[in-house]
């Protein structure tokens, strides 16, 4: 039976028990009905039919919109999006759930959840010391995930519609300088797998596009400069490891990148003891057609690559050790941007799906830039009053 209680003149609150969570807590339906009694009692009454009959008719197969925790809501979810999303994307996505959103909010009833609730969910996760950018991206997962919920018509309403995301503070993006640049090229000799590593200064390529890169999309038969093709990456599967081919990140990946003649001497003779390696090894060695590879023809690892060859180079170079493999890409674009590359074409090489997206996150270079072309424009000025 239903409570029905007085909130003031025409006006009562009607609680419909619905069930119990996985913790024993009773959970009800709460909806503030304006008008008489009788009209309470009579929404009551739908309701409490509405229940019963899903109660009756799907007992196993389907818990209805009025009893469905966020919990299993987000279970639902993230089985239809399974299959839709990369492996380790979709990893990403389970975490964030099951760390940030379901200890929190997870035992609410789907339809009752609020604006106020999901507010509440940030400022706690604030207040734990997680990073503005860490809670914008539940915040954008929540929305896919709500708008998903209002697609199949588990819920009529988004409460995310009026929740607006933390504000992300930018940190201080990584590159190395020019010197120091030419440091770091100079002790990757000193490295195994030094060539990697220039190989991804000089191209600004991903780690998973270089790690990925095969054989047949690398051209070296220019002497002046060689050429990379990019069509296929190499995933590090977070759950049970392993690794898998996949597409480009957007269509704006697909690209051909160029890089210094002086690379391209490089990779024959590399190219030279990776066939001695394979030819040692045997039925060993699992030819993946890979320029980079293990030992046994495998990718390899991104970890390994970072703990075993980069950071010792960085500490070799004197460089500071906060550095990551990854800046090696914003090295490359702030460079090129220093070199005075147009933006457009920086922004291509380095697979950027607009070219506003490398000005609004390169707008360090900027400033640079400008007091460069202030001084090339000078020196034509000068030349042509002479």
């Amino acid at each position: 039976m239903a409570q029905i209680i007085s909130r003031g003149p025409n006006k009562h609150l009607v609680r419909i028990f619905l069930k119990r969570n996985s913790k024993g807590k009773r959970l009800y339906l709460n909806r503030t009905i304006t008008g008489t009694k009788k009209d309470a009692q009579r929404w009551a009454r739908e309701n409490e039919f509405k229940r019963d009959r899903n109660r009756e008719e799907n007992p196993d197969t389907w818990i209805s919109a009025m009893t469905l925790t966020v919990n299993e809501f987000l279970d639902k979810w993230l089985e239809a999006w399974r299959h839709t999303t990369r492996e380790n994307t979709f990893s990403s996505y389970e975490n964030l759930m099951r760390l940030y959103v379901r200890p929190i909010i997870g035992d609410h009833v789907l339809t009752q959840l609020r604006p106020h609730h999901v507010e509440s969910l940030y400022k706690e996760l604030r207040d734990k010391g997680l990073s503005g950018r860490t809670i914008r991206h539940v915040h954008a997962r929540l929305c896919t995930a709500m708008n998903w919920g209002m697609t199949i018509e588990l819920i009529s309403k988004s409460p995310m519609r009026s929740v607006r995301g933390p504000r992300i503070e930018r940190k201080e993006m990584h590159f190395l300088s020019p010197a120091e640049a030419k440091r770091f090229l100079a002790t990757t000799e000193l490295s195994s797998w030094g060539l990697i590593l220039k190989f991804a200064l000089a191209t600004g390529l991903r780690p998973e596009e270089y790690l990925g890169l095969q054989w047949a999309w690398l051209d070296l038969t220019d002497p002046k400069r060689g050429a990379a093709h990019v069509r296929r990456v190499v995933i590090e599967l977070v759950k049970g490891g392993g690794w898998r081919w996949d597409d480009p990140k957007s269509k704006a990946a697909v690209r051909s990148v160029y890089f210094p003649a002086a690379l391209v001497q490089e990779f024959k003779r590399h190219r030279i003891k990776q066939s001695e390696l394979r030819l040692k090894m045997g039925s060993d060695y699992q030819d993946n057609d890979l320029v980079f590879a293990t030992s046994v023809g495998t990718p390899i690892g991104r970890r390994f690559l970072t703990f075993y060859h980069f950071k010792p180079t960085l500490r070799r170079a004197e460089l500071p050790k906060d550095i990551r493999l990854y800046d090696l890409r914003h090295s490359y674009v702030t460079l090129s941007l220093l070199s005075g590359v147009p933006p457009k074409v920086v922004s291509e090489q380095a697979g950027h799906a607009r070219v506003s997206f490398t000005l609004d996150n390169y707008a360090h270079v900027l400033p640079e830039e400008r007091e460069g072309a202030s001084d090339r424009l000078e020196r034509l000025l000068s030349f042509g009053f002479q």
